[in-house]
C-alpha cells in the first residue's frame, strides 16, 4: 500500500486553485499565510453554520410535533428559528465564495482560457467589493443602533434581536476577506498564464 506524502499548507493552496508554482505572489510567505488563514477562518465559520442547522431543524421539528400532535405550539420556536437561520445566512457567505458556490454562468466561464477567466473573476470581484463594503458599513450602523436601543423582535416572546444584526457586518467582513483572497489568486493566475 502506497504511503501518501503530507502536503504543506502552501502546496495545498496552490493545488486547490491551480496556480503556477513560480508566481511571485504565492511565493511570498506573507501572502500564502494570509490566504491560508482566510480560507481556514471561512471554512471554520462555514462548519459552524452547518452545525447550526442541527438545532434549527430540531426546533422546527419540535414545534411541528407540539403544534400538530399536542395542539400546544410554543411562543419561541418561530423567533429562535428565524434568528438562527438569519445568522447562518449571513455568516456562510465567505465559505460559499471559497467553494465557488455562488451563482455563476459556468457554461460560459468553463469555455474561457484560464487567463480570461481570471480577468473576468477580477472584474466581478470589483463589484463584489463595492457591495460588500456597503453591506459592512450600513450593516454596522444598523447593528450598532439595534444594540444601543436594545432592539427586540416584535413578537409575543420578544427576544433580543441585536446579536443577529451583528452578524450582518461580520458576515460582510468574512465575504470581503474571502473576495480579496480570491482576487489575489485570480491575479496570480492572470500573471502566470500571461507569462507562458
Amino acid at each position: 500500500m502506497a504511503e501518501e506524502r503530507s502536503i504543506t499548507k502552501g502546496e495545498k493552496i496552490e493545488r486547490d486553485v491551480g496556480i503556477m508554482r513560480n508566481d511571485e505572489i504565492l511565493q511570498s510567505k506573507i501572502w500564502r499565510t494570509v490566504l491560508h488563514w482566510t480560507d481556514m477562518i471561512n471554512t471554520r465559520v462555514g462548519r459552524i453554520g452547518a452545525y447550526l442547522l442541527i438545532p434549527l431543524g430540531s426546533i422546527i421539528f419540535f414545534e411541528v410535533i407540539l403544534r400538530y400532535v399536542f395542539h400546544s405550539p410554543t411562543i419561541w420556536a418561530w423567533d429562535l428559528s428565524v434568528q438562527i437561520y438569519a445568522a447562518i445566512l449571513m455568516l456562510v457567505g465567505g465559505f460559499t465564495l471559497l467553494h465557488k458556490g455562488h451563482v455563476s454562468v459556468d457554461v460560459f466561464l468553463m469555455s474561457l482560457h484560464p487567463r480570461k477567466r481570471a480577468l473576468l473573476n477580477m472584474i466581478n470581484a470589483t463589484f463584489c467589493f463595492i457591495s460588500t463594503v456597503v453591506l459592512i458599513s450600513y450593516g454596522s450602523i444598523v447593528a450598532w443602533e439595534s444594540f444601543e436601543m436594545g432592539e427586540r423582535m416584535s413578537t409575543v416572546w420578544e427576544p433580543i434581536f441585536w446579536p443577529v444584526k451583528m452578524t450582518i457586518p461580520l458576515g460582510g467582513f468574512l465575504l470581503l476577506i474571502q473576495g480579496v483572497a480570491n482576487f489575489v489568486r485570480d491575479f496570480a493566475t492572470f500573471r502566470a498564464e500571461g507569462s507562458k
